[in-house]
């Protein structure tokens, strides 16, 4: 038998729970690995982060990164954070090194693109997403924060290795993550990547006239290595996952992957 002619290793594809020891102790994640999963060719890696008080479980159903990572063909990891939350401080982090082990793990099992691997999160875990782009700017190509916040104190230690692009999805009536802040993390990242000071502004088509709010799309260009700064505005929007629940005028999953997909590790594919 030609070695072209060798069946394919068999692989488990579609949703499983798994377990990894991080510093003692039980770490939980779900992944997704899409049906047309082969090993000939490396896939790009999306990782998505639950809320504060929320779970992998949840995080799973409301995103539905599954149904895209089918279309769109990439894994997708939900994990689990302790007692429901994710650490934001850059040092000595069990989160932090929980995901670079899980990182190792998963590039070791599956063929993974490592040129392209996205990090994504809601509200603490959006919070999470930048405290990466900040500490493992090395390993992650762009981030994507739905109701997350870059908080100052982060801001002042956040160091990233190299240009990084950025999408910030946030309601202007957030209760919990006070959009306030929000223009100081665009602030940073914009300055960082030395992007166009002023965004080209445009008004997202108000599909749904019924959800009690409307979306502008800031979008910084030109950074260095082609990256770019993206903030969709909710006007009116609160502490959601667009598509989801709130504004239903864009679908945030979508516009997520439609964001992270266009970037690598050197910049603008």
């Amino acid at each position: 038998m030609s070695d072209d002619t060798q069946p394919v290793p068999n692989v488990q594809t579609g949703k499983m729970t798994k377990e990894l020891i991080v510093n003692g102790i039980a770490r939980e994640y779900i992944i997704y690995i899409p049906e047309s999963y082969t090993e000939t060719s490396s896939l790009p890696l999306l990782i998505s982060f639950h809320g504060l008080t929320s779970n992998m479980e949840l995080n799973f159903n409301h995103s539905n990164f599954n149904e895209l990572a089918e279309s769109e063909n990439f894994i997708v990891v939900h994990p689990n954070g302790i007692n429901k939350k994710w650490t934001l401080r850059d040092s000595n982090n069990p989160d932090i090194d929980f995901i670079e082990l899980l990182l190792d793990k998963l590039e070791n099992d599956y063929k993974i693109d490592s040129n392209r691997i996205y990090i994504t999160g809601m509200s603490n875990g959006g919070n999470f997403s930048f405290t990466l782009a900040c500490g493992l700017s090395n390993r992650v190509a762009s981030i994507a924060s739905v109701t997350g916040l870059m908080f100052q104190g982060f801001i002042g230690d956040c160091t990233p290795k190299r240009p990084l692009s950025v999408l910030h999805i946030h309601g202007t009536e957030d209760p919990i993550a006070n959009y306030s802040f929000v223009q100081r993390g665009l602030d940073f990242w914009t300055s960082h990547n030395n992007t166009e000071d002023l965004p080209i502004i445009s008004i997202i088509p108000d599909i749904d006239t019924q959800d009690g709010s409307v979306v502008e799309k800031h979008h910084y260009l030109n950074g260095e290595n082609g990256v770019e700064v993206i903030h969709l505005k909710v006007i009116g929007g609160g502490h959601h996952w667009p598509g989801f629940q709130g504004n239903m005028d864009i679908n945030a999953s979508v516009e997520v992957w439609n964001f992270l997909k266009s970037f690598d590790l050197n910049g603008k594919i």
